[in-house]
């Protein structure tokens, strides 16, 4: 209680102290102060706050008031609007205070626009949209006019809409009000009703389509698709060209559908296959690596050899060009010998075939092999082939008649002794008998008792009294000739 009495003494006396007036001065200065700053309070906040000025230029004013409209980015409040003033050009320059952080995620190319916050009108304020491939717009830097856009008023629509479509505004209405009224609520209803059900899984799908980081994975899933769709939209036409040719495409696949379906069902045996061929590779690469590796002291030796070889060539460049002009003049003949290579190439169609069998099978056998008497003929015979046997009897013809005189060739017959003739008894072989074993008559039929030639051979002498000259003249000679057997 003393304590108590003190403190109203010494306020007492302070009173006391202080004049009437100049207490009532401070007084009125502080309910002025109080004032200012409650009719004031928003442009004082909003002056003090943090965050990045920034402009945006407008057609024309439009209802946009300093420190009461507001900034949105999706329907969000990002900061206020500053000042609005009028350019020379009669366009309005806004001046707006963004939080930073939003105005790194705008892009270089930011669009800005006055929209109403209800249908009718309203308060207005200045809704900003991300543009351009950059990361951010700088502070202090302008959106121009070419990229802003003010709202259309309900009275200017109507303005544009011609009388006729006045007049028939109203039998719209009454024609919806006539669905709505038939089956068209109970459709509505019915689709109020399954909205719920409907909106659930939608959420779902909204909140996945968020990705795992909300506040960066949708912005950069919409900018990637906005990139997109700029690249798309580049060039007039350019969407239309890609879509016709993925028309074309989309066609061509269709048509070879099942080639392109066998193609994929085989495609993981070919990448077995493929990946079996790639590994038995590896021996190869490495032996190529060892090769390359012992082939550099040789590719260092090459480079004399190239060097050598540069006159050559040079040398050698005449030639060709004459070759060339020599190429030129055979192309005539090359032109000609066109026809001349089609008949012979039926010419060898008609010998392949039966012919050249024949010829690469009898013939050649009977050619390339030796001749082995059987039956009266066996023991006769030789190994030694048919086309020596035939090189020995001209060779043999050729000694026998080189003797020449002014009545020309004369032949000579040689004795000689066989391998028959060793223990010192010679064998006399008749012309008949050095035919036959020539092959080229046939010995007495064991029935016909008589000579048969061989087939297509003129009838070799008869022996006896009958027998022809030569067959007399070698029988009275009783000389032993020696012959060589062949088939």
């Amino acid at each position: 209680m003393s304590v108590l009495r003190r403190q109203r003494a010494s306020l007492a006396h302070l009173g006391q102290r202080i004049p009437t007036k100049v207490l009532g001065l401070v007084v009125l200065a502080v309910l002025a102060l109080v004032g200012f700053f409650a009719f004031n309070r928003a442009r004082i906040l909003i002056t003090v706050g943090s965050g990045e000025t920034v402009k945006a230029e407008f057609a024309r004013d439009y209802k946009l008031e300093p420190f009461k409209s507001v900034v949105k980015v999706s329907g969000v409040k990002v900061g206020d609007v500053t000042g609005v003033k009028e350019t020379d050009r009669h366009t309005a320059l806004v001046s707006m205070k963004i939080d930073g952080s939003v105005l790194r995620k705008l892009g270089d190319q930011p669009s800005a626009a006055v929209r109403p916050t209800l249908l009718v009108g309203g308060a207005y304020y200045v809704e900003l949209t991300h543009g351009g491939p950059g990361g951010g717009f700088g502070a202090g830097r302008t959106i121009p006019v070419e990229r802003t856009s003010v709202p259309v008023e309900l009275d200017q629509v109507l303005s544009a809409i011609t009388p006729d479509a006045q007049k028939s505004i109203p039998r719209t209405v009454e024609r919806l009000d006539a669905t709505l009224r038939n089956d068209g609520q109970e459709e509505l209803r019915k689709i109020i009703t399954d909205a719920p059900d409907t909106l659930e899984p939608a959420g779902v799908v909204l909140s996945a389509a968020r990705g795992t980081r909300p506040d960066t994975d949708l912005t950069g899933v919409v900018t990637g698709l906005q990139h997109t769709a700029a690249a798309l939209t580049k060039q007039d036409g350019q969407l239309d060209s890609i879509i016709t040719s993925l028309a074309t495409t989309s066609s061509a696949l269709a048509d070879e559908r099942r080639p392109l379906a066998q193609t994929v069902a085989d495609l993981p045996q070919t990448l077995q296959t493929t990946r079996a061929g790639l590994a038995d590779l590896d021996p190869t690469l490495d032996k190529l690596t060892t090769t390359a590796q012992a082939f550099r002291p040789a590719a260092r030796q090459l480079d004399p050899v190239l060097a050598k070889l540069d006159p050559v060539l040079e040398r050698t460049l005449p030639v060709a060009t004459d070759l060339r002009i020599l190429l030129q003049d055979a192309r005539p003949l090359v032109d000609r010998l066109v026809p001349t290579a089609q008949d012979a190439n039926g010419v060898l169609t008609d010998v392949r075939g039966p012919v050249l069998e024949r010829l690469n099978g009898p013939i050649v056998q009977t050619v390339l092999a030796p001749w082995h008497g059987t039956g009266v003929y066996k023991g006769g015979g030789n190994d030694h082939l048919l086309y020596q046997e035939l090189g020995y009897w001209f060779s043999h013809g050729d000694d026998v008649f080189k003797f020449h005189d002014s009545n020309g060739a004369a032949g000579r017959l040689m004795a000689g002794v066989g391998v028959n003739s060793v223990g010192g008894t010679a064998t006399v072989l008749p012309l008949e008998q050095y035919l036959e074993s020539l092959g080229l008559q046939q010995p007495l039929g064991p029935q016909e008792g008589t000579r048969q030639g061989a087939p297509g051979l003129i009838p070799p002498p008869a022996a006896g009294p009958d027998a022809g000259a030569l067959g007399k003249l070698v029988t009275s000679l009783d000389l032993p000739l020696v012959s060589r057997s062949f088939p």
